[in-house]
């Protein structure tokens, strides 16, 4: 059962990461808010992904090497194991393109020059019509364009703000 007043989110791999404790950087709060967010979808926050599954490989391929069972690994595979099961996982569909490679139909044309590893959240977000925040964690790229995507429709929530803001960087 998602908590009240959620009911669906996209998740950058990068919040998985902080919350297994992948980015030494990022300072306790941040941590904090990462494994809350973590927790409040092991309790039946549903999240959405690509239905190619793109979404939830990097969130394994990001993970498997961590050397941790912390939450973000666990979480990792605990999504990609019940990947069909609608109330963990909204499978949303995505139409891929050829320019740029690796980017989206949905992504509003002024974003497609964003990182490509994440246009496929924007895609997720963009297909369901603009109604789902993606969450992030300590990706300075996406907080250098947060006024493009309010811009787009498009609903970025910044997990780490003060961190953000004080210029830490996570890889």
């Amino acid at each position: 059962m998602n908590p009240p007043g959620e009911s669906c989110v996209i998740v950058d791999t990068n919040v998985l990461c902080v919350a297994e404790g992948l980015h030494e950087q990022a300072s306790d709060n941040c941590v904090a808010a990462c494994v809350a967010v973590a927790r409040r979808i092991e309790q039946g926050l549903t999240i959405a992904v690509d239905e190619t599954d793109l979404i939830l490989l990097e969130y394994v391929g990001a993970l498997k090497h961590a050397h941790t069972a912390r939450i973000g690994a666990k979480l990792a595979a605990y999504l990609y194991q019940r990947r069909h099961q609608a109330n963990t996982c909204r499978r949303v569909p995505v139409t891929p393109i050829d320019t740029p490679a690796g980017s989206f139909a949905e992504v509003p044309e002024p974003l497609r020059d964003f990182d490509l590893d994440d246009q496929k959240f924007i895609a997720v977000a963009v297909a369901e019509g603009n109604r789902l925040p993606i969450l992030t964690a300590v990706d300075r790229e996406w907080w250098g364009r947060h006024h493009e995507f309010t811009e787009n429709g498009v609903d970025v929530q910044f997990l780490c703000l003060g961190d953000l803001l004080a210029g830490a960087q996570c890889p």
